[in-house]
């Protein structure tokens, strides 16, 4: 699942900016920066052990690797490849061959500074919310030799303006994913204590050693579109969250594809037309009257961002936020100015037709609609307000934006 929050031009993207990160969330980049020289970053790492220098792919795929022992991530201690192209420092694979930690403790620490993977499956899980920012990734995998965590760059050059993008390379995998199973030994004894169990019959082919990539498109408020990289592994059987235990997992019992179900008529409850604001929750409320009316949901993480030349912003993201009748992902996105921006996200991909349905009661019709895009431009829930919804790859984002004009800037 990819999330996508499209801000209006005037407000910079509140989950792709490339704004300052907390320490915790860089960490893993030890200090370089993305699209670093080659020679530069093996100045850089002179204290590290080296294992070897080597070259993989060609033409468009083609890296240069360095490969270092004993370094460490979140204090556990792992072997480490810097991957480079052209362009330069573009992935950090760092390998727990020693499985310090199994697949599923290595989710809960990142989970504790990037929030909850976008995707995850049995053997692997991603971050596609810009955790080490702008067009970045984090990748987890769950491999025959233990476990590797990537930390990627997403496009193959730091300024996207560029013509003719090349695609960027997967991580690159050492040996084949396995899924994590968690078994507890019968009674001898030795307590109840979990395992980690490869099940080679459903592991990945041994020549299948690189993560395909595929292509997500990024709809933005003004309707163009982007594309990005994300990777993910079409042999991992797709696995449901446990409400008790958000961090459980378990296989999907069928395989067959999801179906996609059929818009419902929805009565929308009295005085919905205000519902997207929680909790008495008004535009250009101040940060803490939005954490105040927001107190009651799970927040994921809190962070500022500033752009050059846009208008600095703090995001706040929440989990399990209700509205008509939906669990949903928000994101709230202040100025200077206050709240300018309330985004939700319904993971469900086939409840476009339903948003727009439920919007389109009350608020009357959008002022445009396409298949993809649906967008109330005529100050439908205030004077210069806005409101969109997206179908996107992943899911259903509903967006909410007030004008945010006088903004202070970066």
């Amino acid at each position: 699942m990819r999330r996508i929050w499209a801000f209006l031009p005037a407000i910079c993207l509140a989950l792709t900016a490339c704004g300052e990160l907390p320490e915790n969330r860089t960490e893993p980049l030890m200090g370089l920066a993305w699209f670093e020289d080659y020679d530069a970053v093996k100045s850089v790492c002179s204290a590290f052990s080296l294992i070897g220098e080597r070259e993989t792919g060609e033409n468009e795929t083609h890296q240069k690797m360095l490969d270092y022992a004993n370094t460490s991530l979140y204090d556990n201690t792992c072997d480490l490849t810097l991957c480079f192209t052209d362009s330069g420092l573009i992935g950090l694979n760092y390998h727990d061959i020693s499985r310090s930690q199994n697949f599923r403790e290595w989710i809960s620490a990142l989970e504790a500074n990037y929030g909850l993977p976008t995707e995850e499956s049995s053997g692997m899980a991603s971050w596609y919310d810009n955790p080490l920012g702008k067009d970045t990734a984090i990748y987890l995998f769950n491999l025959e030799e233990g476990v590797q965590v990537s930390f990627y760059a997403t496009s193959d050059a730091p300024d996207r303006s560029y013509e003719n993008p090349r695609p960027v390379p997967a991580p690159e995998l050492r040996t084949p994913i396995v899924p994590f199973t968690n078994e507890r030994p019968s009674e001898s004894g030795t307590g109840a204590a979990e395992t980690e169990t490869p099940a080679p019959a459903e592991s990945i082919p041994a020549e299948t050693h690189t993560a395909p990539l595929r292509e997500n498109r990024q709809t933005t408020a003004a309707g163009t579109e982007t594309t990005g990289a994300s990777a993910e592994t079409s042999q991992a059987s797709a696995l449901t969250k446990s409400e008790d235990a958000p961090l459980a997992v378990k296989p999907s019992e069928s395989t067959e594809p999801t179906k996609t179900t059929e818009p419902k008529e929805t009565a929308a409850p009295e005085h919905a037309e205000n519902a997207f604001l929680q909790n008495g929750l008004k535009f250009y409320d101040t940060p803490e009257n939005g954490r105040r009316s927001m107190s009651e949901s799970t927040q994921l993480y809190e962070y500022r961002t500033e752009e050059p030349g846009q208008p600095w912003e703090l995001i706040m993201e929440y989990q399990k936020v209700p509205y008509l009748g939906k669990d949903c992902n928000a994101v709230l996105c202040f100025t200077s100015l206050g709240l300018v921006g309330v985004n939700y996200f319904d993971a469900n991909t086939g409840d476009y037709q339903f948003w727009v349905q439920a919007l389109t009661k009350l608020y009357g019709s959008p002022d445009e609609k396409q298949y993809d895009y649906t967008a109330w431009s005529s100050s439908p829930v205030g004077s210069g307000t806005m409101i969109y919804v997206f179908a996107l790859e992943d899911g259903v984002q509903i967006s909410f934006y007030a004008d945010d004009t006088g903004s202070e800037l970066s």
